[in-house]
């Protein structure tokens, strides 16, 4: 079944290979702490699904401590780019990861703090939103007309936006969004539709039926393990 999930994924991607992927992952410069996260992360399989390839600009909203910025930075190579907005400036001290630029941003200003990043509107390859954009959503001034439509300009035509984020349950709209951090894929789905994205495909890569979606996903349960809640992914396309 992982063979076929990774097949599947690499028609997704496009021209690059598994080995891509993979490398990425098994790079030894890689920090001990995101190798212990690999077995619920499935990065080789994630990253493939984004269709992340060599040279492309990514723009990563919410990265954090920079798990997936390590992983892109490696896939894209010395002639991509990427911009890791709110990234863990620990990551990239000494200028460990070249190719990677940390984007500060205010949520009511994407526009302005991409171009003074120097990102070209219409330039833009992948937007990457990982277990982030549920936090966007409890923000009282996060105006996802605004944002889905910033997105929208920066990225290429034929350029997509990949989401991971933590499923609550169908009709639960955001009810668990700030006490669970859960969001209903539904409520995305439905503020890409309205910005003008074109859906491509959703995976199975990281759900988890056992998972009960009314506890906290960093809690064990009685059906499994902290972090590995279910979590779903989406593609969209811009026209």
């Amino acid at each position: 079944m992982k063979r076929i999930v990774m097949i599947t994924a690499l028609l997704w991607a496009g021209v690059a290979s598994a080995d891509v992927y993979q490398d990425a992952v098994n790079d030894p410069g890689r920090p001990g702490s995101d190798r212990e996260d690999d077995d619920r992360r499935k990065p080789a399989e994630v990253m493939a699904f984004a269709g992340v390839r060599p040279g492309m600009v990514v723009i990563e909203i919410g990265a954090g401590r920079g798990y997936t910025t390590e992983l892109a930075s490696r896939i894209v190579g010395q002639d991509g780019a990427v911009y890791a907005h709110r990234l863990d400036l620990a990551r990239v001290l000494g200028n460990r990861l070249p190719n990677v630029v940390v984007l500060p941003m205010q949520p009511d200003d994407p526009g302005e703090n991409f171009e003074a990043a120097g990102i070209t509107r219409g330039s833009v390859d992948r937007i990457l939103a990982f277990f982030s954009l549920h936090d966007g959503y409890l923000a009282e001034n996060f105006d996802t007309a605004l944002w889905y439509g910033t997105f929208l300009d920066f990225l290429k035509p034929g350029g997509e936006i990949v989401i991971l984020d933590n499923t609550a349950a169908a009709g639960s709209g955001l009810t668990h969004t700030a006490d669970l951090h859960r969001i209903d894929p539904e409520i995305l789905k439905g503020d890409l539709d309205a910005a003008g994205f074109e859906f491509v495909s959703e995976s199975d890569i990281l759900r988890n039926p056992e998972d009960d979606l009314m506890s906290s996903w960093f809690e064990d349960t009685a059906t499994r393990k902290a972090g590995y809640q279910d979590r779903f992914a989406l593609r969209y396309r811009k026209p």
